[in-house]
């Protein structure tokens, strides 16, 4: 149980300083130049985004015709 509880404690007090280091190291505001595009809102959605709604329509449809045929197997 001591060296259980010891790995976990170093564990813990690692990520501690990784996560404390990792936050000292974002910039404050005003210290990174200006937006990379312009008007700033310039966020690409349309394409990840367009093919996980195609992705979920497939499988939705996939699923509901699965269902569907184990229905008519039953009756």
């Amino acid at each position: 149980m001591d060296q259980t509880l010891r790995k976990l404690t170093v564990m813990v007090v690692m990520f501690t300083v990784v996560g404390i280091g990792t936050a000292m190291a974002q910039g404050g505001p005003g210290l990174g130049g200006p937006p990379p595009c312009w008007p700033p809102p310039c966020i690409p959605i349309d394409g990840g985004l367009g093919l996980l709604v195609a992705a979920g329509t497939l499988l939705g449809g996939h699923k509901a015709w699965e269902q569907r045929r184990a229905r008519k197997r039953k009756a």
